[in-house]
């Protein structure tokens, strides 16, 4: 394998930290610091909308990798291949 790959139990204790530091820009005082404020406007959407589904949207890739990678099933269900 090339470049550096982390093992897959520490992608999956890191997985919840990834996930509690995405809900902490989600509220205060971080969002109002980095989220709350309508200009700039990227494609037409005000900036707090815009960093609300850029939160949602990286979490759910995020969920997704982690549902490919199977890295929590392959934990719990030692039996299958």
């Amino acid at each position: 394998m090339t470049g550096a790959v982390l093992p897959r139990s520490l992608l999956a204790r890191v997985a919840p930290l990834f996930f509690i530091a995405m809900t902490a820009l989600l509220v205060w005082p971080l969002y109002p610091w980095l989220g709350n404020s309508i200009e700039p406007r990227v494609f037409g959407l005000p900036w707090s909308l815009v960093y609300l589904i850029g939160i949602i949207v990286i979490d759910a890739a995020a969920l997704t990798a982690l549902y490919l990678l199977r890295i929590v099933d392959a934990e719990e269900d030692g039996d299958r291949g």
